[in-house]
């Protein structure tokens, strides 16, 4: 008999998110206009996290002048991707389509960040990956990564500055500078990561060891690691992220938001010091017009993580679909979920949950 029995969401330009459990009507939104873009789409396997994520896209493709970017582990986007005209590219050997990790923008500085410092960030999460520990880096493995990027970008950037440049692609260093750099530091640490990084300098793994010729043109791009090989998909998915940092840089100074899409989220959040990095993404990111999503299954690996529960507490617009019995819990207690609305994740069907937006919880 309460006339005031749910919420909401028809806003004027949204986009739409499906319908409303209760009232059946459309729910329209429009993420750029909540405190934060960021978003996490969250839900078990088959709970329909593709499909929200898809229709997102689609609905920003045909109404905005955005760009998109999508870090696909399994390949599943291509398909869709093509049929909008977008480029799929394809992370392999032999195809000699590269991303070069050590790429460098004097426009990613920010707060009292200088461009360098944010990228000898960077370069910390990246040989962290490389070493494979997960236990992080020690100060000294640390101090001679500063070092050794001080040297990498000394005169790249003093050259930078002279061309009036932002970036070039076409100069930056790439992995066997750093290599040669730490082979010639004194300290034992910079041989073991010198040794660390041989194999994706001289080896079969050179994927990473070569100038960004990849096509940035196109509104909608998608990479897909599916046939990367064994050993480097958690370096292909941190390497991706990187580049479309420096992309969201550049797009801002031409007025044009970038969206970001990352799959299998809970492999970059495995990594300590790569999940410092991406955090820092998501709290920048509407900063530079960025607005990031994370899906993901392994909610319960994510919320083992400070830095992951930080990304998912940074994000303003959840889709949580389907949960097992032990997420939904840990959601709920991290969310506030109440028992009432926990019954539309629990043991929910494809394509039904909850969206929260801000501090409302709306059951689609």
């Amino acid at each position: 008999m309460v006339p005031w029995n749910m919420k909401e969401v028809r806003q004027e330009g949204g986009r739409y998110y499906g319908l409303n459990a209760v009232s059946k009507n459309m729910i329209l939104y429009d993420r750029t206009t909540g405190r934060n873009s960021s978003a996490c789409i969250l839900g078990v396997p088959g709970a329909g996290k593709s499909f929200s994520a898809k229709r997102e896209m689609v609905n920003v493709l045909l109404s905005t002048r955005d760009e998109i970017y999508c870090i696909d582990p399994q390949g599943e986007n291509d398909p869709i991707v093509s049929a909008m005209g977008g480029v799929c590219q394809r992370f392999t050997n032999g195809r000699d389509v590269y991303i070069n990790p050590l790429d460098i923008n004097l426009k990613s500085g920010f707060e009292d960040k200088t461009p360098l410092n944010v990228k000898t960030d960077y370069v910390m999460g990246l040989c962290n990956i490389i070493m494979g520990s997960r236990l992080g880096l020690s100060p000294i493995e640390k101090s001679v990564i500063t070092r050794a990027c001080n040297f990498l970008y000394e005169g790249f950037l003093q050259y930078l500055e002279r061309s009036g440049k932002d970036y070039d692609y076409e100069k930056n260093p790439t992995l066997r500078d750093l290599y040669n750099i730490l082979l010639n530091q004194p300290e034992p640490e910079a041989q073991t990561l010198a040794l660390s990084l041989e194999r994706f300098v001289n080896g079969t793994y050179d994927l990473f060891n070569h100038h960004t010729n990849m096509d940035i043109e196109n509104r909608f791009v998608n990479y897909n690691l599916k046939n990367i090989g064994a050993g480097l998909e958690e370096l292909g998915l941190y390497t991706a992220v990187g580049y479309i940092f420096n992309r969201m840089m550049i797009n801002v100074t031409l007025g044009i938001r970038t969206w970001l899409y990352v799959d299998e989220f809970y492999v970059l959040m495995s990594n300590p010091t790569a999940a410092t990095y991406i955090s820092t993404i998501w709290k920048q990111a509407r900063k530079w017009d960025g607005i990031p999503t994370a899906i993901t299954q392994n909610v319960e690996d994510m919320l083992k993580s400070p830095e992951a529960r930080t990304v998912i507490n940074n994000s303003d617009f959840k889709i949580l679909l389907g949960q097992s019995d032990i997420n939904r819990k840990q959601l709920s207690d991290l969310l506030s979920i109440s028992p009432m609305e926990q019954k539309y994740i629990r043991r929910a069907k494809p394509g039904m949950g909850l969206l929260q937006i801000g501090d409302d919880f709306i059951p689609f």
